[in-house]
């Protein structure tokens, strides 16, 4: 697994950036059944660590100095809260004095959000389309992959392939998302632009987009294993498939797959809902996006029972439409 160390990784105060985050209200983030993961690389002095996001309400401007933050501007308290959510330690919010006093009662409520508290806001968020529009506003963190073992520049080797285990496959050759790379509550992988398991008729010179959606599939059932903590014997049950497609991907250059999901495995859990958001860029542009539903099962035994449930219900429906069809065809007779 691609990880990174961090050196100092307590959360403190961003003096230097108005830090919105006092050293007392902030709890490190964690979830049960998760992997550990270690964010960041790096030795930071002086207290001014600038985190790879910075949050702006609209109105407000960042000074000259930090011009260069990957901004993402937000219009209420609980855009910010969404964004901080699904963010994690990597997400920072700037208020100018100007503001602060403008916008009193305001400033407050932002100061007092912990991490803790913004991720189960998102996680108790009723997901819709409108979070995966929120996701795909955060901009691709490029400065932190340039120091990934991803490969990010055309002269880049592309990390080496996922564990098949990740994505439910018998074979390296029909993987197409390398290992990991965590930072933050986001994973990352590269794509590879092949697969056994998908042969075309005709050469393409772009990335055809039945692997997109072969790639984002891989890489939303691992994330639920590496970050939601699914047991490596669970499986999953694809509910739906929400995607869309804006740029297309050259096969010269590398393609970055990211993800995020909420979804934090328990065992006591009956409902075992899964929700993951998987983007793909290139050059930094984002060039398609999904958002995958599901249900997760902690081994193959409850996903055979599930099954069975709804191959009845699956019974039942033809059962019916055959009874219309029947119906339909004997009210032609008679006419």
């Amino acid at each position: 697994m691609l990880q990174e160390q961090m050196t100092g990784s307590s959360i403190s105060s961003v003096q230097c950036s108005s830090s919105v985050f006092p050293e007392e209200t902030v709890l490190r983030s964690s979830r049960n059944g998760r992997l550990h993961r270690k964010n960041g690389r790096g030795k930071f002095t002086d207290n001014c660590y600038q985190k790879p996001y910075v949050l702006v309400f609209d109105g407000d401007v960042l000074p000259e100095e930090r011009q260069g933050a990957q901004k993402i501007v937000a219009s209420t308290f609980e855009e910010v809260l969404c964004y901080i959510g699904i963010l994690g330690e990597t997400s920072e919010v700037y208020l100018s004095k100007d503001f602060e006093n403008s916008n009193p009662l305001l400033s407050r409520k932002v100061k007092s959000i912990t991490y803790r508290q913004a991720e189960e806001y998102v996680q108790n968020h009723e997901v819709d389309t409108e979070l995966g529009k929120f996701i795909n506003r955060i901009p691709l963190d490029i400065a932190s992959l340039m120091h990934s073992p991803l490969a990010m520049k055309e002269d880049d080797a592309v990390a080496p392939v996922l564990d098949k285990r990740y994505v439910h496959k018998k074979k390296d050759a029909n993987i197409l998302i390398s290992d990991y790379y965590s930072k933050g509550n986001f994973l990352y992988f590269n794509m590879y632009d092949q697969t056994r398991e998908i042969q075309f008729d005709h050469d393409s010179d772009h990335v055809q987009g039945l692997l997109l959606l072969e790639a984002m599939r891989q890489a939303s059932i691992a994330t639920t294993h590496i970050s939601g903590g699914l047991p490596e014997e669970g499986t999953i049950a694809l509910l739906t498939y929400d995607s869309g497609f804006y740029n297309f991907l050259e096969l010269t250059a590398p393609i970055v797959v990211r993800t995020y999901t909420p979804f934090s495995f328990n065992s006591a859990d009956s409902n075992g809902d899964v929700f993951v958001s998987c983007e793909i860029f290139q050059w930094g542009k984002l060039a398609s996006s999904a958002l995958l539903k599901g249900k997760a099962f902690p081994d193959k035994s409850r996903y055979v029972n599930y099954r069975i449930r709804t191959e009845k219900v699956q019974a039942r429906h033809k059962k019916q439409y055959d009874s219309k069809i029947m119906s339909v065809q004997n009210t032609v007779g008679v006419i």
